[in-house]
């Protein structure tokens, strides 16, 4: 069995992870979601005092070809906003996050993981995807380092977007697909590596 895993990220190079230093004060206000993967009210979304915000996503973010799936069955997207509040004199960006998820793909199958990541407001956005071959049958990990441009406005709070999707192609096909960020009865962790600058 052979597969090929390809990352295509914006940034050219990792960002090295920074010096943590947190605001005297930070929570997450409010979770938003949206979309075929993402009803409200399906994920969960923490926060640690080490600066990680795990993600944890539901069954219905999961993708199928083949076995009589619908077109639409191919694509489950996920938009996410974050309200943030924090303490005032504080910058807020993601540095990193990293993606665990399942696959079954048959030969001829192709899946790909993609995320979007943005400030409401802000122009300045980062993509990265990765593109899984079939046949594959495993877990997969996808790591995404964002630029460090992406930082909120200076103050006190930031509405933060994630927008993820799993996609299969091609959807009409005898072939069968599965990607998911769940197995069985499990979810798996995904998180949010936070960083902070005073300004």
């Amino acid at each position: 069995m052979k597969y090929i895993l390809t990352t295509l990220a914006l940034a050219a190079a990792a960002v090295a992870a920074p010096t943590y230093q947190a605001p005297d004060s930070f929570k997450i206000k409010s979770v938003v979601s949206g979309g075929s993967g993402c009803p409200q009210g399906s994920i969960d979304i923490q926060w640690t005092e080490n600066g990680i915000m795990p993600i944890y996503f539901n069954k219905q973010f999961t993708a199928r070809v083949g076995n009589g799936n619908a077109a639409e069955d191919s694509r489950k997207n996920c938009q996410i906003n974050l309200g943030l509040e924090f303490s005032p004199g504080f910058s807020f960006a993601i540095f990193s996050a990293d993606y665990t998820g399942w696959g079954e793909l048959d030969g001829g199958v192709t899946g790909v993981v993609k995320s979007t990541y943005y400030f409401s407001g802000q122009q300045s956005q980062s993509t990265s995807a990765l593109s899984i071959q079939g046949p594959f049958n495993g877990k997969y990990y996808k790591q995404d380092n964002v630029p460090a441009a992406v930082w909120s406005p200076c103050g006190s709070d930031a509405a933060f977007n994630i927008n993820s999707e799993v996609a299969l192609t091609p959807f009409a096909t005898p072939a069968s697909g599965v990607l998911a960020a769940t197995k069985e009865a499990g979810r798996f962790t995904s998180n949010l590596y936070v960083q902070w600058r005073k300004c």
